[in-house]
Formats: structure tokens, C-alpha cells, sequence
């Protein structure tokens, strides 16, 4: 009996040690979004339900992509990575072309493939580089525009009949503002991470950021000379520059007609203004036949070497992307999925977008996505930089158009070279 209890004794412990061997916890990274962040934690509490084997330990967020961006290219340097990360949609391409990023095509191949996961193949191509898919789209967002359409009924407007170019929807807005009730008419969230919507406007006006052969600036050209200029115009209008949390809360409080933003926002306005007045979403205004919006939001990439810890990410990177997690970080922002079979059945969002009829605008606009323009070589970020303190002159009124121009691009050219 003693030696039958020592031996079971002696199989507990090796099968303890076992599991204890098996277990596995993953370091993962992302940029700071409270909805996001939500969405987070109930796709952790799911996956570490289903894999208790596996736990996931979130790093202290990031600020913005840029930021999150530059802390993998460090740790990088130091052999000190997260295992899975999520990165800006402009930003991976840093990534791969240091070799920091893991190709995913194996593990997607020895899961069935693509269809059979469910991902969009649109989508996929974001997450792409050179033949290869080095990251899937968790979160993908338009720009669109936010009506509140309390105060457009107030200045005798009706949005059915709402404007389609900048300068009858800023003379609308014109009629809106009211500073005695603190009321702004129109704005615009220009400042939004990685020239997204500067890039929103030259993509819309049919134009491109750099060359095809990416050697020289394009976004010079008439389509963005014409986005520059609507910046200008909003300064002319006497749009304030508000932070990105101040403005959104204005928006939600009743206080902004005209919103211009990233869908991303959209879950949690909705949640947030209730039935404290009537607001709906519109597509975002194009300048041109040809022209495309570009898609925002965030990818799961794969940074860790070690292959058993790699097939431990692509669990999660599969379940964050699957139709469960898809659906989860869908209700709690308001993101585009990017996996078919959550959009496609009616008990994950098929009933949820037929629903929510504000959520249509950024969905109708996926025909017409191109990417977030990620600029080549080790100046990718200071380029955003160098971008966005040139535009932030000439929507702030300091600078116009045609004096910022050249100089923008004059600044870039030198990073590039």
C-alpha cells in the first residue's frame, strides 16, 4: 500500500510539473483606448476559459501606435519583446522590415486556410507585405461623419439633404454655432494618430502619398494641395482645436452639429448618448470619382521567437480574430470586423448591424478602403511627425496652404533620402 501511494504520490507531482511546463503566460502590447481596452479584457476572460492553459499579461498600454511602435523597434534592440502585439495599420511595415515580425501564412495554412477562419480577404491584404501576411486586422475603422440631428433641425437643416462637399457642410456649420450655448457648428478631428486624416482627405481627392516606386513625394499634387486647403478652410471657419477626449465628450454632450471622426468612436458615443438627442452617421465626404478612404485601426502581430510560445500567440492571435473575439471587441467600439463569419451570422453581428443603422456608413465604405499609408524606411515616424506639425499650422490658422506645402514636402523628401 505504501509503495502504491508513493507511486501515485511520485505521478502526481510529475504530472503537476507536467502542466506546470505546459503553462504559459504571453506578454501582450497595445496603444491606450478605454473601449478597446474593454474589449480586451472580456476577449482575455473568454480565451483563458477556453485555454487554461495559457494566460495573458498586459503590458502597461502604449499612448498612441507611434509609441507602441517605437517601444517593439527598442526592445527589439534589447531582446526584450512582447509575444503578440497590436499594431497600428501605417506601422507594421517598420516591423517587418527590420524582421521583427513573425510570417503568419504557416499557422493560417495549418488551421484550414483563410475562408475557413473566416477572414475577410479585403482585409487581409492590410495585414500583408511583400507576398507575405505578417498580421491580421483585429480592429478596423473609417472616417465618417457624426450629425447631431437636434441642432441641424434647430438652423432649419434636415439630414436627409445633408451637404456632400467641405464648403456647404462648413457654411452649415457656420449656421449651427451658437456661442452663447457653447455650441460648436463644425469640427474636424484632424489630429488623429499617423495623418490618418489628412491621409483621409488626399485618398478621397483621388491622390496618394508618395510615388508607385515610393522614391519621391506625391502628396504635393493637386489632390493634396486640395486636402491641405480644407484644412485651411477649417481654420477660416473658425474651428477651435480641441483635444481628441475633449471634443468626442462635446460631441456626446450635445455641443458639436457636424463631427468628423473615426468610426472607432462610434460604439461608444452611442452608448453614451442614449436618447439624449437623435444623431446619425454619414460616409465621409470624397472629392473625387476614384476616391478611397483609408482604413485605421489596429492588427494582431506575433513578435515571439521561441516556436512553443509562437503556437501559444497564434491561439490567441486566432481567437482575438475569430468570430467570438470579433464580435466581442464589434459591441464594445465601434470598429469594423474583419472576419466574415462574425459579420455573416446573425447571432454574432449579422442581427447586431441590421440593428443599428449608424453603423451602415462606415460598413458602406469598405468597398472604397485603401490602406493607412505606411512610409518606407527608419524615418517612417518622424515623417508623422514632421506631417502632422505642418498640418496642425494650417489648421490652427497660423500658416495657409501654399506657404506649408512646399515646405511639407521639402522636409519629407529629406527622410526619405
Amino acid at each position: 500500500m505504501r509503495k502504491l501511494l508513493a507511486m501515485l504520490a511520485l505521478g502526481g507531482l510529475l504530472s503537476l510539473a507536467s502542466g506546470l511546463a505546459q503553462a504559459t503566460t504571453l506578454q501582450i502590447l497595445s496603444a491606450f483606448d478605454r473601449t478597446m481596452a474593454e474589449a480586451h479584457q472580456e476577449i482575455k476572460r473568454r480565451f483563458e476559459a477556453e485555454n487554461p492553459g495559457i494566460t495573458l499579461e498586459f503590458q502597461t498600454a502604449a499612448q498612441n501606435y507611434e509609441e507602441a511602435s517605437q517601444k517593439i523597434i527598442r526592445g527589439a534592440m534589447i531582446n526584450d519583446l512582447p509575444d503578440v502585439s497590436f499594431q497600428g495599420l501605417n506601422l507594421m511595415r517598420g516591423l517587418v522590415d527590420r524582421g521583427i515580425v513573425v510570417p503568419l501564412d504557416g499557422f493560417i495554412a495549418a488551421d484550414g486556410g483563410a475562408d475557413k477562419l473566416g477572414y475577410d480577404p479585403g482585409m487581409l491584404r492590410a495585414g500583408g507585405l511583400g507576398g507575405k501576411t505578417y498580421g491580421i486586422p483585429f480592429a478596423v475603422s473609417t472616417p465618417i461623419v457624426y450629425l447631431n440631428v437636434d441642432l441641424l433641425k434647430a438652423a432649419g437643416a434636415d439630414a436627409a439633404n445633408f451637404p456632400k462637399t467641405w464648403p456647404e457642410i462648413l457654411a452649415l456649420g457656420a449656421k449651427i454655432d451658437d456661442p452663447a450655448r457653447n455650441v460648436i457648428g463644425f469640427y474636424c478631428q484632424w489630429d488623429v494618430t499617423g495623418n490618418w486624416m489628412f491621409q483621409s482627405l488626399v485618398f478621397a481627392n483621388g491622390g496618394r502619398m508618395l510615388s508607385p516606386d515610393e522614391k519621391t513625394v506625391a502628396f504635393d499634387q493637386p489632390p493634396g494641395m486640395a486636402a491641405l486647403s480644407t484644412f485651411e478652410s477649417f481654420a477660416r471657419a473658425k474651428m477651435p482645436n480641441l483635444p481628441s477626449s475633449q471634443s468626442r465628450a462635446a460631441f456626446i454632450a450635445g455641443k458639436i452639429g457636424i463631427f468628423v471622426d473615426s468610426s472607432s468612436n462610434l460604439g461608444s458615443a452611442t452608448r453614451q448618448i442614449g436618447k439624449s438627442f437623435d444623431f446619425r452617421t454619414l460616409r465621409f465626404p470624397l472629392g473625387a470619382e476614384d476616391g478611397k478612404v483609408p482604413g485605421g485601426g489596429n492588427l494582431a502581430v506575433i513578435l515571439a521567437k521561441d516556436p512553443e510560445r509562437q503556437q501559444a500567440a497564434w491561439k490567441y492571435v486566432r481567437f482575438a480574430t475569430g468570430p467570438i473575439g470579433q464580435t466581442i471587441m464589434a459591441n464594445h467600439t465601434g470598429y469594423l470586423p474583419s472576419n466574415s463569419i462574425a459579420v455573416n451570422t446573425p447571432a454574432l453581428l449579422g442581427d447586431f448591424y441590421k440593428a443599428n443603422a449608424n453603423y451602415q456608413a462606415s460598413i458602406a465604405q469598405v468597398p472604397i478602403l485603401t490602406g493607412w499609408y505606411a512610409f518606407p524606411g527608419s524615418n517612417g515616424v518622424k515623417i508623422i511627425d514632421v506631417i502632422k506639425r505642418h498640418t496642425e499650422a494650417v489648421v490652427t490658422g497660423k500658416k495657409n496652404a501654399a506657404e506649408t506645402m512646399p515646405a511639407m514636402a521639402a522636409d519629407v523628401r529629406k527622410l526619405l533620402e
